[in-house]
């Protein structure tokens, strides 16, 4: 066994990372499938096979850490990008590290699910919100310093809510979805901050803000 791992560390290292990178980004794990397919069954030789390793670690980390960061903005991958974009940016790495190694294009069938897969579940993803409530989208948890309350929400065009109460509870509120990347926005009837993302999938959250009184305010997020 540890002549094996000493002989194919370059397989191993970048499949495990992979799956770390995509634990922590409490992400879907089939995230991981392009450098497990690359590592475990396209990957030939050691100096290519750990470079498109790498390579495919870059472009994991990049759909992934904007998101455990909160960022916002038009540069970071939405997460209808990662259903989609990340798999066939993998795919095209693969196959061009296969090349590299002057093979003929192998694993075409695997990557091409893969990728298929990621349109599928990026299609439904964009129907579902009519349907299925919003995640907790940096919402919840909510701040310390202030009592977090989530109410029953409701669907037609799904939403969530919640009821924060404690000292200053609004401004605890607002300073909390600043943190997580909401910027202000036109009201639609009541104050509103929301976090866009996608570099070509564009995904917007927005949360409506009312006081209800001294002390408490309701917070409703969706997905639009």
């Amino acid at each position: 066994m540890r002549e094996l791992v000493a002989t194919h560390w370059w397989r191993t290292v970048p499949a495990v990372a992979a799956v770390i990178i995509t634990a922590l980004g409490d992400v879907s794990m089939s995230a991981v499938l392009p450098t497990l397919v690359w590592c475990v069954a396209l990957a030939r030789t050691r100096r290519t096979g750990l470079i498109v390793g790498l390579v495919l670690l870059g472009s994991l980390e990049w759909f992934v850490a904007p998101r455990v960061l909160w960022w916002s903005g038009p540069w970071v991958p939405s997460p209808l990008d990662l259903l989609w974009l990340y798999p066939l940016l993998a795919a095209l790495v693969c196959e061009t590290g296969a090349v590299v190694e002057r093979r003929q294009p192998a694993g075409v069938l695997t990557l091409l699910a893969v990728v298929t897969l990621g349109l599928l579940a990026t299609g439904i993803k964009v129907l579902d919100h009519d349907f299925v409530k919003p995640e907790s989208e940096g919402v919840l948890p909510g701040p310390s310093g202030v009592r977090v309350v989530e109410g029953d929400g409701g669907c037609g065009y799904c939403w969530r809510d919640l009821d924060a109460t404690g000292d200053r509870a609004g401004e605890v509120m607002r300073a909390h979805l600043t943190s997580r990347g909401f910027t202000p926005a036109s009201p639609l009837g009541a104050e509103r901050m929301c976090r866009h993302t996608g570099v070509f999938v564009p995904y917007v959250v927005c949360a409506e803000l009312r006081d209800r009184a001294p002390g408490s305010v309701r917070v409703t997020w969706y997905v639009e």
